[in-house]
């Protein structure tokens, strides 16, 4: 629940007593004159489950909502705040103001708002749930444009996999030429909608930018009697590799009703097995592999050449 500093005022609170319930933790500001009770914060991601909400984007989309019925016409959330509205994923660490596309004024950045000067199609604005924003397309190239390229990988990937034009993307990337433009179009035809985590695009990024062959996303592999052995995140045909991103959360997401966390990492353990005994090398990959790229590429390259020497 949002209530205004007037709101505050009409019920006897004067300026210093907001302060003090905001430094006693009693009040939480979400911008200027707004503010919400600590009751509001819809509880942390984690207890919600996989998949839920960050807590910085919880505290970002509470942001939109103390915005949205301040935009003036024509005006509407854009880049991050769109791809958050959007479920796009983005970086924590790069959600701070409230993103909005306006025609007119001058593009600034102050506090809690983050203003970019522009006039977007009006049929490339659609109504959110938090009010009107870009349409997906539109998102994704302003994601494409602004981000770091593996970080707009994934969204990319997460926006194919829901059903997105890539050449509707690229078409408005040729008629609303920009800074950025050059990237954004090599950083669109990279994007697969076969992958399915944060993780994955990640890998496939880093893969390309250290000049590792490109693998194939989520084959399906099977026995020589047809059964089905697995579908692993990458698969090199050449050297017989398979690669895994475990993600922290990938065995949680994986467990059934009633069933142990225990019992998945032994099923994946026989299933690791199952694709050794068909000829495949495996390799695996957490998050701290990815932060380290020389590491990640001797980890890929090591990888290949033992596949291609189980192989010979």
């Amino acid at each position: 629940m949002f209530i205004t500093s007037k709101e505050l005022a009409a019920e006897g609170l004067r300026p210093h007593e907001i302060r003090i319930e905001v430094a006693a933790g009693r009040l939480i500001q979400v911008r200027r004159g707004v503010y919400r009770t600590p009751e509001s914060d819809g509880g942390s991601s984690s207890d919600a489950g996989p998949g839920a909400r960050t807590a910085k984007e919880l505290e970002h989309l509470q942001r939109i909502e103390a915005t949205v019925p301040r935009l003036r016409p024509g005006a509407c959330l854009s880049h991050l705040s769109a791809a958050l509205a959007h479920d796009l994923p983005v970086p924590d660490t790069m959600l701070g103001p409230v993103q909005i596309t306006r025609p007119g004024a001058s593009g600034k950045v102050g506090g809690s708002l983050h203003l970019h000067r522009g006039r977007v199609p009006t049929d490339h604005v659609v109504a959110g749930e938090h009010g009107p924003i870009t349409s997906l397309a539109w998102t994704v190239m302003d994601l494409a444009r602004v981000l770091p390229p593996i970080h707009a990988v994934a969204a990319v990937d997460r926006a194919l996999a829901r059903g997105l034009d890539r050449a509707e993307v690229l078409e408005l990337l040729d008629e609303h030429r920009a800074p950025g433009n050059v990237t954004a179009r090599e950083v669109v035809r990279f994007g697969d909608a076969a992958s399915e985590s944060v993780g994955e695009s990640h890998s496939r990024w880093l893969m390309h930018e250290l000049g590792v062959p490109a693998p194939r996303l989520q084959v399906k592999i099977h026995n020589e009697e047809g059964d089905y052995v697995a579908r692993p995140d990458f698969l090199w045909d050449d050297c017989r590799v398979v690669g895994e991103f475990d993600g922290q959360i990938k065995y949680g997401r994986m467990l059934k009703p009633g069933q142990d966390i225990s019992e998945v990492i032994l099923a994946e353990k026989q299933r690791e097995e199952a694709l050794r005994r068909q000829g495949y090398w495996v390799i695996r990959w957490i998050w701290r592999d990815l932060d380290d790229r020389e590491a990640f590429r001797k980890l890929l390259t090591r990888g290949r050449q033992l596949g291609f020497r189980a192989g010979a």
